[in-house]
């Protein structure tokens, strides 16, 4: 399939992104609005909001993918991976916050940890795999991405919350840097 066909396959891209943004968006109103049901705790709370900020910045990156110009199957299914694992990492850090039930943020936290920071990482080895699969080069975001990983992995392995704390802090300061260096424009083609 030639280039030509991105727009196509940019489409469940497109509304798989858009799902988990508003499944994110949805989950804040509606812990603001069940704010007595709901115990904070500020580790579930910053992913939450670095999350949808890594959707944003997926989103945004998305736009070089159209420079892509040999399309199959395998390469349109490979690219609904990080979509797929967003969602899912998504889906496994909002509780369900039912009409009586209460949430304790933390336990919530530490009790899905490992299966979100799972689907993070696989979110994150998809971003590694992008340029190579699409491109046949390295991103230019390489080692950034690499050091993400890192975090992702040691988070899924780790219940220690001193190190949840600590990592959580490098994560947000991994994606400013990296906001702050690549993020503030386009290449135009």
């Amino acid at each position: 399939m030639k280039a030509t066909a991105f727009p196509f396959l940019a489409v469940m891209f497109a509304v798989i992104m858009g799902m988990g943004v508003v499944r994110l968006i949805t989950a804040f109103g509606e812990m603001i609005k069940r704010r007595k049901q709901v115990r904070p705790y500020w580790l579930h709370g910053a992913w939450l909001v670095l999350l949808l900020l890594v959707y944003f910045h997926v989103w945004w990156s998305f736009w070089e993918f159209r420079l892509a110009t040999n399309w199959n199957y395998l390469a349109y299914l490979f690219l609904l991976t990080g979509p797929v694992a967003l969602f899912t990492a998504s889906s496994l850090l909002i509780p369900d916050l039912g009409e009586s039930s209460e949430v304790d943020s933390k336990s919530f936290y530490y009790h899905n940890h490992r299966s979100f920071f799972a689907a993070m990482s696989v979110a994150v080895t998809w971003g590694i795999s992008v340029y190579p699969v699409l491109f046949g080069q390295l991103d230019p975001i390489f080692e950034w991405l690499l050091l993400f990983l890192a975090v992702m992995v040691t988070l899924a392995i780790t219940k220690n919350e001193t190190v949840h704390k600590l990592l959580t802090l490098v994560a947000w300061l991994l994606f400013a840097t990296f906001v702050a260096s690549y993020g503030f424009s386009i290449e135009s083609v």
